[in-house]
């Protein structure tokens, strides 16, 4: 050892570059094995299973509106900052030696009944809310990031919000497709997210039991809430694409079989709502309709509208990405993300409506066709732009 500190202190500035470069070195490789293992194909190596439920869930969340969004497993199991970021990684270290310690049983019973904050409220209002968004990163201890490690250190609402195409939902009170007050049920009712998301991205519910649960909490509450017959009260996308409007630069155009025309409701074709079943059904056509023709067109029409969405939803995120590449280099985007954004708003419209054309075809048609249009004119613009 004396011979060693002998050497350095003869080679002292020899010496000091190889140590910079050595704290540089091994900085830069714990950097990478955090991202590596951080990342969802590392968690899939303990989590192998397809579907929803216990072990699935990389293989869910591959499949959910939040995979689709890039959010990824530590942007939700990890809280905002520096701090919080160190904090799920030990508790990922505590996860790896459970994972070799426990049996697959406890690992079962452990999954099948998370903790009630392992994704506190205030956590989904980070991104999902500007004035929580706002709260969060004012009181969170120590600096939001020091590297990029995950997007949700990046989190500032409400340009993130908008980017994504998201509502505030603390302030808007048109969500998913659904007339919901979030302030309302959180801050009168004392509910958090989980009461009514529970699994929202592991083991979501079928909009049939989210219907039911809905049902459930207003029959308790009586006359003050919406009830099963106040279809539009809640269903206000629904209503829109049926009365065809509510997209700019789109022509109104009324379903064929919606209105005062058609002299039909909501309930002659979701004839099974008195018993628990909101969809319609085969049954639903031919009551009306002796051809079955009927039901192969609807078929058809929704086939055309899945994918083409599930097109437009590909190119929405290579152009999100192209978009903050140009912001990066500090081009001029302003035109191109008004454009973008106006394209996903009339997307997720498409969307909220869940029939997938059936409701108005020709309507969702000419909106999906504006949607493609807004989404070439912003790679157009960007070409541009420089």
């Amino acid at each position: 050892m004396k011979n060693i500190f002998d050497w350095c202190k003869r080679h002292i500035v020899l010496f000091t570059i190889l140590a910079v470069g050595f704290v540089v070195v091994f900085g830069f490789i714990n950097i990478q094995v955090l991202h590596m293992t951080s990342e969802p194909e590392f968690c899939h190596l303990c989590h192998p299973a397809q579907g929803f439920g216990p072990l699935a869930e990389v293989d869910s969340w591959e499949h959910s509106a939040h995979g689709e969004a890039g959010v990824s497993c530590l942007d939700c199991h990890g809280r905002p900052g520096v701090i919080g970021y160190a904090k799920a990684k030990l508790g990922g270290l505590r996860d790896l030696y459970m994972q070799f310690t426990i049996s697959k049983e406890e690992k079962l019973e452990i999954l099948s009944n998370p903790d009630e904050n392992l994704v506190p409220s205030w956590h989904c209002l980070f991104c999902h809310s500007d004035e929580g968004n706002k709260t969060v990163r004012e009181t969170t201890t120590g600096p939001m990031k020091v590297v990029s490690m995950r997007m949700l250190d990046d989190v500032v609402n409400p340009g993130f919000r908008l980017r994504k195409g998201v509502p505030d939902i603390m302030e808007e009170t048109l969500v998913g497709g659904t007339h919901f007050d979030h302030t309302l049920h959180i801050e009168e009712f004392d509910l958090s997210c989980r009461d009514c998301h529970f699994g929202v991205v592991h083991n979501p519910a079928t909009k049939t039991d989210r219907m039911n649960f809905c049902l459930t909490c207003h029959a308790d509450a009586g006359d003050g809430a919406p009830q099963m017959a106040d279809c539009t009260v809640c269903h206000e996308a629904q209503v829109a694409m049926n009365e065809g409007q509510g997209v700019e630069g789109i022509e109104p155009t009324m379903s064929l079989m919606y209105g005062e025309a058609a002299d039909m409701t909501c309930t002659d074709c979701h004839t099974g709502v008195t018993k628990g079943v909101f969809r319609s059904s085969v049954s639903t056509c031919t009551d009306c309709h002796e051809d079955l023709e009927y039901k192969n067109v609807f078929e058809e029409w929704a086939g055309e509208t899945k994918a083409k969405v599930a097109k437009l939803r590909e190119v929405r995120v290579e152009i999100e990405e192209a978009l903050k590449d140009a912001d990066s280099a500090q081009r001029n985007t302003a035109q191109a993300w008004s454009t973008y954004q106006r394209g996903i708003k009339n997307l997720r419209f498409v969307d909220h409506d869940g029939t997938n054309g059936v409701h108005n075809n020709e309507y969702t048609v000419a909106i999906l066709e504006s949607v493609e249009a807004d989404f070439e004119a912003t790679l157009e613009l960007l070409d541009n732009v420089w």
